[in-house]
């Protein structure tokens, strides 16, 4: 500190003498300074807020994927998206229970690995959807790992789920998925770099009441690249005006309402005498058909003649009935 800096005990006293005076009064009260809070959250909204079209894409993969699961196990699911996240990876892999079925994939053009990961839960509904079971209630004493049966219904799922991902993205990006490797257990998980974004991509199995939830992971890093190209929601590809995309859709959904089929046998006429008549143990002579009329939905659908295969009652079909025919 030089001399210059320093005030001389003359100098000194004037100034006291001052103070004492009220002639030299202090800075007004300091400036204060307000914390104000800041939300983390918001650079990563902001991130996706910058990928629009994720949200699009994400709605057509999860229409594609409700039309696979349909097709793959004929059971009415329903899939819907869920909220998309920007996590760290090492919290997005914390957070899978177990067992499950954690596909790692690579997926060109984009660097890095990503994990489609499906939850043991859904994979034994299925199973026991598909080849019949008790389906195991939710107090059930927890497992370390997938039966075989769970195992190859992910692989057959995970196929599933890679190929409705590239058909949905073709138009933006082409794919080219390859499952790399397999585990069951979330412990054994390791991420390339724990610290680094993923995007997290909901994907919500319902059957009924009863739900569960897919999850397709993927580096952060591996889309920033393609921001351009995912900035704009209208740059996807849209179904031209008049199109049957729609109907299509449509059409292939209505394959899996469930409709009730009744085959009817007997139908007899009586008069009310007859019927106030009736008591317990009164006998109805009836004869037996050699045709069977069904209806679907109270509709009459066709004619058949009835008979037993492998065990059971059946109907075999003769003639389908066409609206027209019916007038």
């Amino acid at each position: 500190m030089s001399s210059k800096d320093v005030l001389t005990e003359g100098e000194l006293d004037a100034l006291m003498d001052g103070f004492s005076k009220g002639e030299v009064t202090a800075d007004s009260q300091a400036h204060e300074r307000e914390c104000e809070p800041f939300d983390f959250s918001t650079r990563e909204q902001n991130l996706l807020a910058q990928m629009p079209a994720l949200k699009r894409l994400h709605e057509k993969h999860a229409m594609a994927l409700s039309q696979g699961i349909q097709t793959l196990y004929r059971v009415a699911a329903q899939v819907d998206i869920g909220e998309t996240q920007l996590l760290r990876f090492d919290k997005a892999l914390g957070a899978i229970e177990g067992p499950a079925g954690i596909n790692m994939v690579t997926i060109a053009p984009l660097n890095g690995l990503s994990f489609v990961v499906i939850p043991g839960e859904l994979l034994s509904f299925l199973v026991d959807s598909y080849f019949g079971g008790g389906r195991s209630s939710p107090g059930a004493a927890p497992r370390e790992r997938l039966t075989p049966s769970e195992r190859r219904l992910n692989d057959v799922l995970t196929e599933k789920f890679l190929a409705t991902l590239t058909d949905t993205w073709r138009d933006t990006i082409g794919f080219t998925p390859q499952v790399q490797s397999f585990e069951s257990n979330p412990a054994f998980l390791q991420a390339g770099a724990p610290q680094s974004l993923a995007l997290v991509f909901p994907f919500v199995v319902s059957v009924g009441e009863w739900s569960a939830r897919i999850e397709w992971l993927v580096p952060y890093p591996a889309l920033e690249p393609l921001r351009v190209k995912l900035s704009s929601a209208g740059s996807l590809a849209k179904p031209a005006p008049g199109g049957s995309s729609w109907k299509q859709h449509f059409l292939r959904a209505l394959q899996y309402v469930d409709v009730e089929i009744v085959g009817s046998f007997i139908s007899e006429q009586v008069s009310i005498a007859d019927v106030l008549a009736f008591k317990p143990g009164s006998i109805l002579p009836l004869k037996m058909p050699t045709e069977v009329t069904v209806c679907v939905e109270n509709q009459v659908f066709s004619t058949g003649e009835h008979g037993v295969l492998n065990g059971h009652k059946s109907i075999k079909i003769k003639e389908i009935i066409r609206e027209n025919s019916v007038h």
